[in-house]
């Protein structure tokens, strides 16, 4: 809710004058000449639980048709690259992002830049322990919560 009590004029000036020259020093020098904010109250993502084999892909319609659009964030599917939960976390998001940036860096032939992601390490005893436990008192307890 903080960002829609924000006019689009001000957001387009932190946005311009704060937070894209912390990233990139060089921005700081950029003139905006055009710009558009959307806001959209009360709009979530949500998914499903069945709904993964319905997400985009990261590789949007793929390298043959259109090789120079990635899909990036914590819904997309990644194929061979998964990585970590599949539900929505930051995490994945910024893992996808990673791997969007390095496949569009592949298709466009300049591979000297390619970051490499780190896979997760395998769960902990105790957390594989956990998640049986659930698993087996899910199946006796009504799951009233679910319609």
């Amino acid at each position: 809710g903080g960002v829609m009590s924000i006019s689009d004029e001000d957001i387009i000036k932190i946005l311009t004058e704060d937070l894209l020259p912390s990233a990139v020093p060089k921005f700081k020098d950029a003139k905006v000449v055009d710009s558009w904010v959307g806001k959209y109250a009360g709009t979530v993502s949500w998914f499903s639980p069945g709904s993964y084999t319905s997400r985009p892909p990261l590789e949007g319609a793929g390298n043959d048709v259109l090789p120079n659009v990635k899909i990036a964030g914590d819904w997309v599917r990644m194929g061979d690259r998964e990585h970590g939960a599949k539900g929505l976390c930051q995490e994945r998001a910024y893992v996808s992002g990673m791997e969007a940036a390095n496949s569009l860096l592949k298709t466009t032939g300049d591979i000297t830049d390619v970051k490499e992601v780190l896979q997760v390490r395998e769960d902990e005893e105790q957390f594989k322990f956990g998640v049986s436990v659930n698993n087996q008192v899910m199946k006796v307890l009504p799951r009233f919560w679910v319609k």
